[in-house]
């Protein structure tokens, strides 16, 4: 295990592209309009946005062994009988181009001598910039701050650095437990973003053992908005599920750079904006609050209790059409909608 000297401000994380194209919206000739330019979205809290492939993020263990003995009954688990019942996400969607199975790593854990291992290789070799894509938001959710991995292949070393530390029994070479499976899930589902650009968030919620994750005040006036929880199992393919704790919600003329914890807003028949991340419903109907309402403990789909994770963001990654500047989240039209911007980004030539 490599260890890092590094520092953050926050418990903050910067989105990941899993869904949508990650490009900003096409280029207008509508002489009035100024395009948004992503880089003016970076912040000191905004860790570098990465495009994953549009198809698919698993961590797939169809072939993987259970690990040690089944569970018991989490005490966190709400009436199944008022959860909703959503599809069965097809375990053959993902396959190793997108998708890495833990069983790469399970043998020896979230270790070095991990990487070494013949299939890691393989599977790294398929698809360098997605695996290194994968890791950086595994390696970031799974080891605390001050410990990472390094990997080298095709004369490039890549390392990837510990934040959140939410699975250390994996940290330390042992089988990841299920309350782990769950928060490292939980935390790569809400690393996910449409647009591909830096947005800092604040995650709040519970490690494995009980323990708050620490937020501090300044943290939470800076990042005033409750956004939505994240729950579910990629290492068991019960895929990762989002819901909604906005506020407020968004007008037909608005929209966020924090999209995947919403509703399909396109049209295109999906669950949520970012697939195949399913929306479930809203994090107050689905999920358990902590005493003190500030996040959620875990959220209940399809009859099975998740650990969950919560996140908070800032105003001004929301925007509305008409406010002169064609965002990243808008797109051409001759309307006043978000999708159908004309007032902004002017007419789709």
């Amino acid at each position: 295990m490599t260890r890092y000297a590094q520092s953050y401000s926050l418990i903050a994380a910067a989105l990941l592209a899993a869904c949508g194209s990650g490009r900003p919206a096409p280029v207008s000739k509508f002489s009035a309009v100024r395009m948004q330019d992503p880089t003016e979205l970076d912040t000191e809290n905004g860790l570098i946005a990465v495009g994953l492939s549009e198809a698919c993020l698993s961590l797939s263990l169809a072939t993987a062994p259970p690990v040690g003995d089944p569970p018991p009954p989490d005490p966190l688990v709400l009436d199944p009988t008022l959860a909703p019942t959503l599809p069965p996400i097809d375990p053959t969607a993902c396959g190793i181009m997108n998708g890495m199975p833990p069983n790469l790593l399970g043998l020896n854990g979230l270790r070095p001598n991990s990487l070494v291992d013949d299939h890691f290789k393989k599977w790294f070799a398929a698809d360098p910039k997605t695996a290194n894509a994968l890791m950086k938001y595994l390696v970031k959710c799974s080891l605390p701050v001050g410990l990472g991995m390094d990997f080298e292949y095709g004369g490039i070393t890549y390392k990837w650095s510990g934040l959140l530390g939410l699975a250390p029994h994996w940290a330390e070479g042992e089988p990841i437990p299920e309350a782990e499976q769950q928060l490292v899930s939980a935390c790569l589902g809400l690393h996910s973003n449409r647009y591909g650009v830096h947005v800092p968030i604040s995650v709040l919620g519970e490690y494995a053992n009980g323990t708050p994750i620490p937020v501090s005040d300044d943290e939470l006036s800076s990042f005033p908005v409750t956004e939505g929880c994240f729950f579910g199992n990629l290492f068991r393919n019960d895929g990762v599920f989002s819901a909604n704790d906005r506020p407020l919600a968004l007008g037909d003329d608005q929209s966020s750079l924090r999209a995947c914890a919403m509703p399909d807003r396109t049209g295109a028949g999906q669950s949520s904006m970012c697939a195949p991340i399913r929306y479930a419903g809203t994090c107050r109907d689905l999920c358990q609050p902590d005493p003190t309402n500030l996040y959620y403990l875990s959220c209940t789909v399809n009859g099975h209790s998740y650990r969950a994770l919560s996140t908070r963001i800032q105003r001004n990654v929301e925007y509305t059409c008409g406010d002169g500047i064609c965002q990243v989240t808008e797109s051409c039209g001759t309307g006043s909608s978000w999708n159908d911007c004309g007032l902004d980004c002017g007419p789709c030539n």
